[in-house]
């Protein structure tokens, strides 16, 4: 799941990820900016997320994000991009 905002703004204080695990258990990833959507690599150990934002904030690019240590990387990748699938 995707978030483009906090989550619980009590607690939270930006556009982040949610990783849920089988179990039901959930961490939060924070993330530069706001994004729209996200695709999980057929292993379950990378998230893309696209920075192609719906409103102001948006960026042309989408970030990687390793599932398993929560470190992410931003890579260009055309203009605002929306969508997002992984192929096999």
């Amino acid at each position: 799941m995707v978030g483009t905002g906090p989550i619980d703004p009590a607690r939270d204080e930006g556009p982040s990820l949610t990783v849920r695990a089988p179990d039901g258990s959930e961490r939060v990833v924070p993330l530069e900016g706001p994004h729209e959507d996200v695709a999980v690599s057929p292993d379950g150990r990378t998230a893309y997320v696209t920075g192609g934002f719906t409103r102001d904030g948006y960026w042309d690019g989408v970030t990687v994000v390793d599932l398993d240590s929560g470190d992410t990387r931003r890579l260009q990748a055309g203009s605002r991009p929306l969508g997002v699938a992984v192929l096999r």
